[in-house]
């Protein structure tokens, strides 16, 4: 979100992009003013396929025309999946692509076809080369106080043929050491991309850790090159009492499987406290036992010592 403060007015942009998939377009609310969709959320372009049809396909869902733009953008890759629009970011393709149409009016219930072409240039460097094409609808202009441009960035992936690798690597998995009986445990992998093109964790490729004879899964996500990824899971079956060994497995792309491993400690910290409280409890009875012996004990002794002394 981008706010730019003026003399006589305040603009507020607002875009709404992600890194790997956008959600399935979800139905307007009856009588919505805006609804924008683009389909597909993302376009991935083999290596060979640059010369072939590539393209979006843009809908209003929503109540009212709307004008639509759209522009080209370098980004970088978050590590919380989003994408941060950066000038000169690493692996662009923002030079290779083209749109037709790059502005349009779009009516109520319409769909529009863009359409993608690349040109790669020559003797590229092998692996992935990515650009953002970014859809916005301008705000209308009324004179309101607030102007709100809102639209949909959708990432393009171009893999040049060459040598590539898509080479990756568990670099972190982090989990709390300690934790309560009934309490979720969060997992927090940091996954990292040390090859030339993305890859994705999805349907079968998808991650898992393995826990107390469990399985949890990790979001589906995709890693670009040269990149790291955090991506996080919640264990909530979680035993009364366990020293647990939790283990994440990758296989890389020479076959291998790498291995990442965090012990956490369960303790039903509640029965705990009773049984402390209860030993507690016998430790003051014994001692109140003991000590109520010995001050008969010595009322029994005083007792004695003066007959003696009579005698």
């Amino acid at each position: 979100m981008q706010i730019t403060t003026g003399c006589a007015r305040t603009a507020l942009a607002l875009l709404t992009v992600a890194l790997v998939t956008l959600p399935a377009p979800v139905a307007a609310a009856p009588g919505a003013e805006f609804a924008l969709t683009v389909s597909p959320s993302r376009l991935v372009v083999e290596p060979g396929q640059a010369g072939d049809d590539q393209h979006f396909e843009v809908s209003n869902g929503g109540s009212a025309p709307v004008q639509v733009v759209v522009s080209k953008r370098d980004f970088a890759a978050g590590q919380d999946g989003t994408m941060a629009m950066t000038q000169n970011a690493p692996y662009s393709a923002s030079n290779w692509i083209s749109v037709r149409p790059g502005r349009f009016a779009l009516a109520a219930g319409a769909t529009v076809r863009v359409a993608v072409r690349i040109t790669v240039p020559a003797a590229p460097e092998p692996g992935d080369h990515q650009v953002a094409l970014v859809f916005l609808v301008p705000s209308d202009g009324t004179g309101a106080n607030i102007r709100l441009n809102r639209g949909i960035g959708a990432p393009v992936f171009i893999t040049v043929p060459g040598a590539v690798d898509d080479s990756t690597e568990i670099a972190a998995l982090h989990a709390p050491r300690f934790a309560l009986r009934g309490r979720p445990v969060t997992f927090t992998a940091t996954i990292r991309d040390s090859g030339t093109v993305h890859r994705d964790f999805r349907a079968g490729q998808r991650l898992t850790i393995g826990v107390d004879g469990q399985q949890v899964h990790l979001p589906e996500f995709t890693v670009l090159r040269g990149s790291d990824r955090v991506v996080t899971s919640t264990w909530r079956d979680t035993p009364t009492w366990c020293s647990c060994r939790a283990v994440l497995s990758m296989t890389r792309a020479d076959g291998t499987v790498q291995h990442s491993t965090v012990k956490i400690l369960i303790m039903p910290v509640h029965l705990i406290l009773i049984a402390l409280a209860a030993i507690l409890v016998l430790l003051a009875g014994a001692w109140l036992i003991r000590r109520r012996y010995r001050a008969q004990v010595l009322y029994a002794a005083r007792t004695l010592h003066p007959a003696e002394d009579g005698d």
